[in-house]
């Protein structure tokens, strides 16, 4: 990795600290999920990044991939769970990164099980790793606080505009001989679990990728094709097409003609969902989650 592509690593990640820090003091019982959203993604292009992806905002049983949508009037609750996952990128270079808060005393340990396991599982990283210690050591400290470890969700690679490269990084023990090389750039995202340790799609699907451009008859669809290019084959929110740039590019300012058209590109296979994840058997879920630069002395972009 050159000095330059480090150099934006390394911006995207402490612009992704920062709001991650300043996002605690909007983070309570009572604050509405669209209004933090709106708030954080507003922070990121404040400080001179770009969201790698909406702002995930997942309350108790969803583990991950919910984000408000316009006029989402979801509030946090007392003994909510709620798991804050924020992407930044600088020119394509990712910062993911992830935490838990509980508002309930008795899920303090659950949080605490999966920020331990990101802390441990970084203790293994460094050049020529196995993949599977760092797994090993993810299942073994969340099993010993009494949950399970997400077998179906991983980590991951990153690369320059690509949010989920190679290597996976599984939560759960597994045989293989994969190794970490210098230079890589890796999410470590533990998910525990009171539940079974297994998540399933669900919805309302709120998030999407572009993948590629196809013949759609839908007026309203062909725009948001233009519109969402500026993305680089990043998720996008479908809140973001109801923005007022939105609008100005020539987007309905109506959200049902926008999931009209949303729902023709996903049929067509224009554009890639990512459906909500609950747990399977409704269990409360935490998450947390650092990018790192693998190196000798690996340079943890997002602590």
């Amino acid at each position: 990795m050159d000095d330059e592509i480090k150099e934006k690593y390394i911006k995207a990640g402490k612009i992704a600290s920062q709001v991650k820090e300043e996002s605690r003091k909007i983070v309570k019982v009572g604050s509405r999920l669209l209004e933090i959203a709106e708030t954080l993604e507003r922070m990121i292009k404040e400080k001179g990044g770009q969201p790698a992806f909406p702002l995930n905002l997942s309350l108790n049983e969803l583990a991950a991939h919910y984000t408000p949508y316009k006029g989402d009037e979801t509030e946090i609750k007392k003994g909510d769970v709620i798991k804050i996952d924020m992407g930044v990128h600088v020119d394509g270079y990712v910062a993911d990164t992830a935490y838990t808060i509980s508002f309930s005393e008795a899920h303090e340990k659950l949080s605490e099980a999966s920020k331990q396991a990101l802390e441990n599982a970084i203790a293994v990283v460094k050049p020529g790793a196995l993949i599977s210690d760092i797994s090993s050591k993810i299942e073994e400290t969340i099993l010993g606080y009494g949950f399970n470890p997400v077998s179906n969700l991983t980590g991951h690679g990153l690369e320059n505009y690509h949010l989920h490269a190679e290597p996976q990084i599984p939560n759960v023990k597994f045989q293989g001989t994969k190794r970490l090389s210098e230079g890589q750039t890796i999410a470590i995202e533990p998910f525990a679990t009171t539940g079974a340790g297994r998540i399933k799609e669900t919805e309302p699907i709120l998030i999407f990728m572009f993948i590629k451009p196809r013949p759609v008859r839908n007026q309203d669809a062909r725009k948001i094709i233009e519109y969402v290019q500026r993305y680089n084959g990043l998720p996008f929110a479908e809140r973001w097409l109801t923005s007022s740039e939105a609008i100005g590019f020539g987007l309905p300012d109506s959200l049902f003609k926008i999931r009209i058209a949303l729902k023709e590109l996903r049929e067509k296979g224009v554009i890639y969902d990512y459906a909500p994840l609950k747990e399977i058997a409704n269990g409360f879920v935490s998450q947390h989650e650092h990018t790192v630069i693998v190196e000798e002395e690996p340079i943890v972009t997002t602590r």
